[in-house]
């Protein structure tokens, strides 16, 4: 058992007792469909890991509701917005709203990927992964043209899996009816045997395409951020390290707790390598909390040296402590218990998403902080959208999916599911541009949610 489901299964049981004590009822848990056997950033779950992991990932969600409603101080209540808009065949506007990118390329439940409109909501194209393989991830550039995805091949079995990862460039002419290009990088493909190695795992195409930044795991154990060429796959820049913080995690108390992300800053100069560690035990008074975790933002230079210590050679831009109690929002998205963290272009800003709000009908919120350290973070966040009393709604899965460079925007989805099911409502998908408390739809296929697992590395604009 890895560190990973050791900390779940020490959280499971103090869950259960504290749900006992304070949790009467809770609204229902809305589970995926098993996807068939086999993201810009970070939920790196093997996809033919989904099948037998399906009663890790239950448990997993158990324990995040329980921390969500018992620990997790309210914030202002906002209200709920119409359901997404049906899509439209009529010609689309000159941009979508608040100015993001307009065209999108997600991952299907299939492995395969779509190229879709969010003004108008149509299905632009569909490609199929090359033979054995399948699209696990993308990442965007931009243009709005240009996406760098990874293909994955799974070899051995549970226990013995290797995981070897390949990268393809996609690039959009949505003027012409020609489909879109789809060809290999020249990147050398990157192999992690075991899940523990293959949870290192990351990509990022710069701003510009011409550059892939990637994480993978040392053949120590420890991490290491690369930079490669688009157009030759030359190895450009290297920064390693063996910190017991940054290595495969063997304890509670040591090592990645979850998967890194990788974010080009200040046109392509900087490098944002966020992680999240196992630290110290919890000193909280809460019987429940039995571990401790950081959460830290690294920047590292990309005009300096060709190589050198990932630690040494960075700069930390944010740090902050999760797993302590009373879990604020700002805990809550550092702990990504209510998904993705993104960070800004320029570098000024971090969004997520963070479920809040004591009781058995809790918040959602869609929130920005500055990236900086320093305590006082914790006081400058700013709400971008929130949707109370999500169990009386139906409301589950929330996504932070990506910031405007300048970081004033999100966007930002959640699903609402039928009443008395576990499936979705028809029109039950919402993804739109959250900024100063309003939602401005984006459109997509009616069954959108059904075909993709929404993330911040399964979707890219």
């Amino acid at each position: 058992m890895n560190s990973v489901e050791d900390r779940l299964h020490a959280a499971i049981s103090a869950a259960a007792d504290l749900a006992d004590r304070e949790i009467q009822t809770a609204p229902p848990l809305r589970l995926p469909p098993v996807p068939a056997p086999g993201a810009r950033r970070r939920r790196l779950t093997p996809r033919g890991w989904i099948r037998w992991g399906a009663p890790l990932t239950a448990a997993a969600a158990v324990v995040t509701l329980a921390i969500a409603l018992v620990l997790v101080k309210d914030i202002p209540n906002g209200s709920m917005v119409p359901p997404n808009p049906t899509p439209s065949s009529s010609p689309a506007t000159s941009a979508t709203p608040g100015g993001v990118p307009r065209y999108y390329v997600a991952v299907t439940r299939q492995g395969g990927l779509i190229e879709g409109d969010s003004v108008t909501g149509q299905t632009l194209a569909r490609i199929a992964p090359p033979p054995g393989l399948n699209f696990y991830s993308v990442t965007a550039a931009a243009d709005d043209r240009t996406f760098a995805v990874v293909a994955l091949k799974t070899v051995g079995t549970r226990t013995t899996m290797t995981f070897t990862g390949s990268w393809y460039l996609v690039r959009l002419d949505p003027a012409k009816a020609d489909p879109p290009v789809l060809a290999p990088l020249p990147v050398k493909p990157q192999t992690a045997h075991g899940y523990g190695a293959f949870a290192a795992f990351a990509s990022a195409l710069s701003r510009s395409g011409r550059e892939l930044a990637v994480t993978e795991a040392t053949a120590s154990g420890g991490l290491a951020v690369q930079v490669f060429s688009v157009a030759t796959g030359q190895l450009l820049h290297d920064w390693t390290t063996n910190d017991p913080s940054l290595s495969q995690s063997t304890s509670h108390t040591q090592g990645l707790s979850g998967s890194p992300s990788l974010t080009w800053l200040d046109g392509d100069q900087v490098l944002a390598l966020n992680t999240r560690s196992a630290g110290p035990v919890s000193t909280s008074k809460n019987p429940f909390l039995g571990f401790g975790a950081k959460d830290i933002v690294r920047e590292l230079n990309v005009a300096g040296p060709a190589s050198g210590d990932l630690l040494a050679d960075s700069t930390v831009a944010w740090d902050v402590q999760t797993w302590e109690y009373p879990v604020t929002a700002l805990q809550s998205c550092a702990g990504q218990r209510g998904g993705e963290q993104l960070i800004s272009a320029d570098g000024t800003t971090l969004g997520c998403a963070a479920v809040t709000g004591r009781g058995t009908d809790p918040n959602m919120s869609f929130l920005r902080y500055p990236l900086t350290t320093g305590t006082a973070v914790a006081a400058r966040g700013t709400v971008d959208y929130q949707v109370t009393h999500m169990a009386k709604k139906g409301v589950s899965t929330q996504h932070a999916l990506w910031i405007t460079p300048s970081g004033d925007a999100l966007i930002g989805a959640w699903t609402t599911y039928a009443s008395g099911t576990l499936t979705d409502a028809a029109n039950g998908l919402h993804v739109g541009v959250m900024s100063h408390g309003k939602f401005t739809p984006l459109r997509f296929p009616l069954g959108f949610d059904q075909q993709v697992t929404l993330g911040a590395t399964t979707i890219a604009w």
